[in-house]
């Protein structure tokens, strides 16, 4: 009998809060909450990858940049490994300008202690070339000499010296000009006349590959060869 009567009063409390006491809706918040705690769990996103990739999207533009003058693997041909490397020092020339563009005649003695090259003659221009400047180079562990000129083209020439005593031309690129015969190499988009004076290699590049262009440049080889005497200074 207790039993009953306590259950009867449980059941009346009961129907009476839930009809006497006031009712208050869940905030939207803790709705959200409990829903996302109930679900399952998402894979994680990796949110650092965009921020990630922007970042590095500067640094790949640098490398394509630079790509055309980062070291390539060296012929073991002599004359083809100096030629690869004197167009190197070119392409750097023709993006970055001269590290230090000296003025022939004035500049001459710092030159030769530099490189290790005088100039008994030298080339400082005409009305095809103007002269653009000169600098001691440093290439495949040899001081050398590098002088640099533009046509009215805006070509880039450049005439370069190095120590090599015993270095061979390749005969079979040898072209008659005037009354000289030097080789003719070509390299990465590049046409380089290559000639010795004794002990000396001497390189005079530029972009002209063509044909047409390729008599221009004869004559420019004419030109500087006929003025410049380049002598080891020790």
């Amino acid at each position: 009998m207790t039993e009953r009567l306590s259950d009867s009063s449980d059941e009346a409390l009961g129907r009476r809060l839930a009809t006497d006491l006031p009712r208050y809706a869940a905030p939207a918040r803790l709705r959200a909450a409990i829903v996302e705690a109930a679900a399952p769990p998402r894979p994680r996103q990796v949110f650092w990858l965009a921020p990630a990739l922007s970042a590095l999207a500067p640094a790949a533009a640098l490398v394509l940049l630079f790509l055309p003058m980062l070291p390539r693997t060296l012929p073991a041909d002599p004359t083809e490994r100096l030629v690869r490397l004197v167009v190197a020092e070119h392409t750097r020339a023709l993006m970055w300008g001269t590290r230090r563009a000296e003025i022939i005649p004035a500049a001459l003695p710092w030159l030769t202690q530099e490189s290790g090259i005088g100039l008994t003659r030298a080339f400082v221009g005409d009305d095809r070339l103007a002269f653009v400047g000169a600098e001691p180079v440093y290439l495949d562990g040899r001081r050398g000499m590098a002088l640099y000129y533009r046509d009215r083209e805006g070509h880039l020439l450049t005439y370069t010296v190095l120590p090599a005593p015993g270095l061979p031309l390749p005969e079979r690129r040898r072209v008659q000009v005037d009354r000289f015969k030097p080789a003719l190499m070509h390299d990465n988009g590049f046409s380089v006349w290559v000639w010795k004076h004794g002990d000396l290699a001497c390189f005079l590049v530029s972009d002209m590959v063509s044909q047409a262009d390729l008599e221009r440049f004869k004559d420019y080889f004419v030109r500087v060869r006929v003025a410049t005497e380049p002598v080891p200074a020790y």
